[in-house]
């Protein structure tokens, strides 16, 4: 019997663009096709060879892998030397029926995963989006901050700590608009003491960093293959796609095709790189000087 499928009202929320189901029954694969609907492709593997195909050819993956009462099943064996070679794709594990939600917790460190789903009780598709979400949400900003360290280590500098714990905490909100207050709630602090605190530290304001996190993200969905450039506008809330183009131009000075031409990522880090360093950089300008980076939200329509 297919297991049941509860579903809400639809969220848009940044998904993987490939899922790779990984020794699940067909039932189960069939939830989530029909919780990604056409935002993500599902692609059944029967084993290690199968998923280590797939997992070199793409950026934008999750795997979906099965929480088994059996700790001797030889599918243990083959996950865990996989895991070892893509440690940073997120996983997420479904406790099978039979497995307790208690058992299941207790193998999560084995795994390594991302988070649970329990299909004891039926899965939900808003459960199953939220998750997926929020691991893949979870995996893009390190994969981010990954790159903008690199690219401060190649220019012979550290990466500013705070910058990257704010950073950080913004990159994992930047698929909506993010304003310095919610930035600083992000951070537990006020927006005044949050803003104090990055003038004190010579970094960009609150608002200029969650411009950034949104940049830096645009970058990074630019650079997967297989995302249209609609598909990216929708997911980071933009009116138009061209409301985003007009961001990333105006920016840095490149088409998104340019952006991808050059590596998107390699070039956004580089100019917050300059922006870091500069010492003439505006760290609380006023409203006529503003620089446009502000703007970065979903709100501005195309011109």
């Amino acid at each position: 019997m297919p297991m049941p499928l509860t579903r809400t009202a639809a969220l848009r929320l940044p998904l993987p663009a490939t899922l790779v189901a990984w020794a699940l029954p067909e039932p189960v694969v069939a939830v989530f096709r029909g919780s990604v609907a056409r935002e993500a492709r599902v692609a059944l593997v029967r084993n290690g060879a199968e998923a280590q195909e797939i997992l070199r050819s793409g950026s934008s993956l999750c795997m979906i892998v099965p929480v088994l009462r059996d700790r001797f099943d030889p599918f243990w064996t083959d996950y865990t030397v996989l895991r070892e070679r893509f440690p940073n794709i997120p996983v997420i594990a479904v406790a099978m029926p039979g497995v307790s939600s208690m058992q299941a917790a207790v193998r999560l460190s084995q795994l390594g995963v991302s988070d649970l789903l329990d299909a004891n009780d039926g899965l939900r598709a808003d459960d199953i989006r939220t998750s997926l979400s929020k691991a893949y949400s979870d995996a893009t900003a390190q994969r981010i901050l990954t790159a903008v360290e690199q690219e401060f280590s190649l220019r012979g500098n550290a990466c500013p700590t705070d910058l990257t714990t704010i950073l950080k905490r913004a990159l994992r909100h930047a698929h909506t608009h993010l304003p310095a207050s919610k930035v600083a709630a992000l951070m537990q602090m006020h927006e005044r003491t949050l803003r104090k605190f990055c003038e004190a530290r010579q970094l960009p304001s609150p608002q200029l960093i969650a411009g950034w996190a949104r940049l830096l993200l645009s970058a990074l969905y630019i650079d997967e293959r297989g995302r249209t450039f609609a598909s990216i506008a929708d997911v980071l809330g933009y009116p138009t796609p061209g409301a985003l183009r007009k961001q990333i131009v105006r920016y840095t000075a490149r088409s998104p095709k340019q952006l991808r031409q050059e590596g998107a990522m390699c070039i956004v880090a580089q100019l917050l790189h300059q922006q870091i360093l500069r010492p003439d950089a505006p760290q609380t300008p006023t409203h006529d000087e503003r620089p446009r980076l502000v703007l970065l939200k979903s709100s501005e329509g195309a011109a």
